[in-house]
């Protein structure tokens, strides 16, 4: 079978081969060119001159000189004209998305030669109705305004009448902003059409440059594109040939009220007339085909599926990669991956199998979406939010200073003394950071350059890409990354050309805003072999071109075909009836690009993934519907199993080396260390995490804090509570004391002294940065009514002698196997009371007072909720050690969380309904001590390994749960 492209160089150089050189063939996009040259360049029995081979835009360019201006360059005219004629005070970056969409419109009304004057008064007429309040009487008018309490039929009419001014002015914007390009020789794309149209029905177009113009597989035309048809057509100097699929035209039969009747095929809306307003020549043999003899509809559940499903399809084809594009036994020249959606190229790349070793990807890849547009956007964020004192200071934010430092380029750049400096940094925990505290360097200094104007922005910029560039340079795999710097430095070096030739200064956030939307079209093109290999191309790419193999991606409404309109004022009835471009046309357009494209097919497979990324449900495409249910020939519907399963998570733990019983022998009697409460604790909730926290010396990653962590939250509580009672220890505390230290104004002294101490940021100049304590004003109220009740049911247990704050406390415990630990801590408040000695714990955390039995203190999946009873009990084993007995010592916690309900600080121990006891030393040694001896023999047993724990919700808020794979 013949594709339309050889078939359509054949015709050619059977009938003008002489004369070809002289020709220009048109075609819908560069890319069918470059296949039709090829197809040229084979099948030419001797060298002659290559014909020009255009796009129709390009045909309208030779026929018209005046340049097409870029949009940036043509939304600051619109600006100027819109200023003049319509409001003087409005700023360029309100103008913009306005600017726009009136940009879009003024190309379609000159595309389609439609009477501007003529429409914008209809435009302004139909908002007037729209409107208009003007019939509703005053019972109404009281109906609307349950549901719209300010509706006011009056102030709307004077809203109204400067809203409505905007469309009736419309026409003189045009008229201003078309002289205004007249003057200075310039065009949009629809105004150079609408030139070139206007030439010709005046008669006065020149003379056109080629002896014959070929127009082959275009499909929907614009009326400027109609007239200059229809001009060469009578000048008898064009001929044009239609690209379609026979079955298209044939319309497809529906059921009515008044029996069967045709309806049109919507991919033939367009090719109808064209066939008959410009015939192809009576002895042209379209090479039509009756379409696969099987096509397959691969559902696949997500985006990730369907690229399973390409790979499964190039599988299938044989790997013949020399050959070229008309070799019959070439069938990598004449396969495509095509993409509806675009966004899936790299996941499709990546699943292309190894065997497909030439690829040429059509596509380019986002210029957006690349590491070099990272670093600009993180500069553009980096200079918006840096500020400069009046005493010549500067400041940076530090997520955005620390977001810089941290990009892929710099890093590599800076290398160790990068890390260094967001080590120190964090260190610091500064929120706002002066430059002065930066090390200098070379990068650095260049990096955190305050710039004013948009020219020294673009300078900046380009300095920094410059720079990285030839970082990049030293690395010879780094060659991809070159390419996105380059293309990056060039776009940003073109908008400070555009900027630099208009009158109007911006402001960087206005370039910032302009230069996202010039980016947001770039891409970056990948080499490839355009004439051979897998073709990896989007829709539009594909237009004339034919493949024997071909699948598919993203046929999902929505997706393809598009659904969403236009951005536009021109509201859908106003397009329908001036002929301008509807949703409508958008649907046959693609209607059109995929049936011509899968009829000469000889293997088709068009995937649709039944969710989409955020786990929405999908839907097939309407176009794989009208197959199912039209289609003479086979469909088959397949559904791609993924094969998903988990793998058992491998168990970790660490054996007890030489390493690590160096490390435990710290912990024997006169070593260097002391085992904690809070250190048991974390052994008996996993054994795992108390070696990675205090044997291999694992941290958790640590980052700059603006707000208070609960750790530190904690530390401010204690703190204060012991500053507060620090003049009075060993003195009996009396409710009248209480009163005195209580004072509102003086715990909110001391608290703001602890802040101070705890929280370095609180320390900065308040002058300079005055929106900082945000949340941690409401932390430090927080505070204020957690120390006021603390202190209130201080009162109800007063008076006692305070015995000692914070104290640091140490014993040697002989375990059963004869092991001598050292254990220690601090206990935050030791205090006497009826001659009973009381070992006081601050907890702002969750907990229980009461336990069932002792062996609960020591069961991995109790012991989170009863962890104070546990480590007060073994800080009063460490009281009894220095002298006081056991049945005067009771271990008591102050929960803060329940200082305003239940100011109790007693444990219990409750083993039935009715049976409470409070727990003192006296009542919990024997039983505590066994439970004690048996884990410590356990911690230190050289046999047995770090272990994760078996009780998993204890690895809920674990830091290194990730590394355990929980």
């Amino acid at each position: 079978m013949r594709f339309f492209l050889e078939q359509l160089a054949d015709y050619h150089l059977q009938k003008y081969l002489t004369d070809i050189s002289e020709f220009c063939f048109v075609f819908p996009s560069r890319r069918a060119g470059v296949f039709f040259r090829q197809y040229l360049n084979d099948k030419t029995p001797k060298p002659v001159f290559s014909p020009e081979i255009l796009t129709i835009n390009d045909l309208f360019g030779k026929l018209e000189p005046r340049p097409v201006s870029d949009n940036i360059s043509l939304i600051f005219k619109l600006y100027d004209s819109y200023r003049e004629v319509m409001d003087k005070d409005i700023t360029l970056d309100d103008f913009i998305p306005w600017g726009e969409m009136c940009l879009a419109d003024f190309d379609d009304i000159d595309k389609y030669l439609a009477d501007p004057e003529q429409l914008f008064r209809n435009l302004a007429d139909q908002k007037a109705l729209d409107d208009d309040f003007s019939h509703l009487d005053d019972d109404q008018v009281e109906a609307i305004r349950t549901f719209w309490s300010s509706f006011d039929p009056e102030k709307l009419s004077r809203l109204q009448k400067s809203f409505l001014e905007v469309w009736e002015k419309m026409p003189e914007l045009y008229r201003h902003f078309n002289e205004r390009l007249d003057r200075d020789n310039e065009a949009y794309e629809g105004k150079m059409f609408r030139l070139t149209a206007q030439k010709i029905q005046d008669k006065t177009v020149g003379e056109v440059p080629y002896k014959h113009i070929v127009f082959a597989g275009l499909n929907a035309l614009n009326n400027c594109e109609k007239r200059l048809l229809n001009y060469l057509k009578i000048k008898g100097i064009a001929t044009f040939f239609w690209d379609y699929p026979q079955w298209i035209m044939e319309a497809p039969v529906q059921s009515s009220d008044q029996g069967l009747i045709r309806g049109e095929h919507e991919a033939a809306r367009f090719i109808k007339s064209n066939i008959l307003d410009f015939p192809m020549p009576a002895d042209w043999d379209n090479p039509q085909h009756d379409g696969p003899e099987k096509i397959t509809i691969a559902t696949a559940a997500n985006d990730l599926g369907q690229t399973q499903i390409a790979a499964e399809f190039l599988n299938q084809i044989p790997p013949q990669n020399n050959a070229g594009p008309d070799k019959e036994d070439a069938p990598h020249a004449k396969t495509a991956l095509v993409l509806a959606d675009e966004a899936l190229m790299l996941p499709a790349i990546h699943a292309i199998p190894e065997a497909w070793d030439k690829i040429n990807v059509t596509l380019g890849y986002p210029l957006k979406n690349t590491p070099a547009y990272g670093l600009v956007e993180t500069l553009m964020t980096l200079q918006q939010s840096m500020r400069t004192t009046r005493q010549g200071k500067t400041w940076f934010y530090h997520r955005h200073l620390l977001g810089l430092l941290r990009h892929q380029y710099i890093t590599t750049i800076m290398g160790k003394e990068g890390r260094q400096l967001v080590n120190k940094l964090i260190a610091a925990n500064q929120v706002f950071i002066e430059k002065s505290n930066i090390p200098a360097h070379d990068l650095t200094d260049r990096l955190l350059k305050k710039t004013n104007t948009t020219e020294d922005l673009t300078e900046y910029l380009k300095n920094v890409l410059q720079m990285v560039y030839q970082h990049l340079k030293k690395n010879p795999e780094a060659n991809l990354e070159r390419e996105f710097v380059y293309h990056l430095y060039l776009t940003i070096k073109r908008l400070g050309e555009i900027l630099s030739a208009q009158t109007e200064k911006i402001t960087p956030e206005t370039w910032h805003r302009l230069f996202r939307k010039l980016a947001d079209f770039q891409t970056v093109p990948f080499r490839g072999e355009p004439l051979s290999g897998l073709q990896v191309m989007g829709i539009l790419e594909t237009r004339v071109l034919d493949f024997d193999n071909l699948v598919i991606l993203s046929m999902n409404e929505g997706v393809f075909p598009h659904t969403a309109p236009p951005n536009s004022f021109i509201p859908y009835n106003l397009r329908k009836g001036f002929g301008l471009p509807t949703i409508d046309n958008q649907d046959s357009i693609f209607a059109y690009y995929f049936y011509r494209l899968i009829h000469r097919a000889k293997n088709v497979t068009l995937a649709w993934a039944s969710s989409d990324a955020k786990g929405q449900a999908g839907e097939m495409s309407r176009f794989l519907h009208q197959l199912y249910y039209e289609y003479p020939g086979v469909v088959q519907n397949d559904t791609y199993i993924q094969s998903v399963g988990t793998k058992m998570a491998p168990e970790i733990f660490s054996e007890k080396n030489e390493e690590v019983k160096k490390q435990l022998s710290e912990y024997f009697k006169d070593g260097a260390r002391a085992l904690s409460p809070s250190a048991l604790s974390t052994y008996i909730e996993c054994p795992l995490r108390f070696y990675f926290k205090y044997l291999a010396g694992a941290k958790e990653a640590e980052d700059i804090s603006e707000e208070l962590d609960p750790r530190i939250f904690g530390n401010l509580f204690h703190q204060t509570v012991e500053a507060l009672y620090q003049p009075l220890l060993n003195q009996v505390v009396t409710p009248e004391i209480i009163n005195e230290i209580a004072k509102p104004d003086k715990i909110a002294t001391t608290l703001e002294k602890i802040f101070a101490k705890n929280v370095p940021f609180i320390r900065q100049d308040k002058s300079v940065f005055v929106d900082l304590q945000g949340k941690n004003s409401l932390v430090f109220e927080v505070l204020m009514r957690y120390l006021t009740g603390f202190f209130k049911s201080e009162k109800q247990n007063a008076p006692f002698t305070l015995k000692g704050l914070e104290s640091n406390i140490h014993m040697d415990f002989i375990t059963p196997a004869g092991k001598t630990i050292r254990l220690g801590g601090n206990i935050d408040r030791l205090d006497e009371k009826k001659g009973i000695t009381r070992v006081i714990d601050y907890k702002t955390g969750q907990g229980d007072n009461k336990i069932s039995k002792f062996e609960d203190l020591f069961d991995t999946s109790k012991h989170s909720k009863i962890k104070a009873t546990f480590q007060t009990l073994l800080y009063s084993l460490m009281v009894e050690n220095r002298g006081t007995p056991p049945e005067k010592i009771q271990p008591g916690v102050v929960w803060m969380r329940k200082l305003f309900t239940d100011t109790d600080t007693s444990l219990w121990l409750q083993q039935g309904r009715q049976q409470k006891s409070p727990i003192t030393l006296a009542l919990a040694k024997d039983e505590y001590q066994d439970g004690l001896g048996q884990l410590l023999d356990e911690l230190f047993d050289e046999k047995i390994p770090f272990r994760q724990t078996t009780h998993e919700k204890n690895c809920e808020y674990c830091v290194y749960r990730e590394i355990c794979l929980k």
